[in-house]
């Protein structure tokens, strides 16, 4: 008797489609979420009203950079510790 798989390819590729669109929408209600808040912390803070939408997409990039980044190093091989400073970069007693 041969081994069977739990589903067929077409309901397998339904499955990581219906992932995918659910995943995709999760990402952008919080983006919007997010883009909203900081919008409205940006007005609170004295930014002027026409910067104030700029600086929210910019909050979420860099985010995101910071994920793929961190991502990424533990994928291909970052070192296991923490990289070295030169010498004397600041004042902290340390260096």
């Amino acid at each position: 008797m041969t081994p069977t798989r739990p589903g067929t390819v077409r309901e397998q590729r339904l499955a990581f489609r219906a992932v995918t669109v659910i995943a995709g929408a999760l990402v952008g209600l919080a983006f919007l979420f997010g883009f909203g808040n900081v919008w409205t912390l940006a007005l609170r803070l004295g930014v002027s009203a026409w910067v104030a939408p700029l600086v929210a997409p910019a909050v979420d990039l860099s985010v995101l950079a910071l994920l793929l980044a961190i991502r990424y190093l533990a994928l291909y091989g970052a070192p296991p510790r923490p990289c070295a400073r030169p010498a004397g970069c600041c004042s902290c007693p340390g260096c």
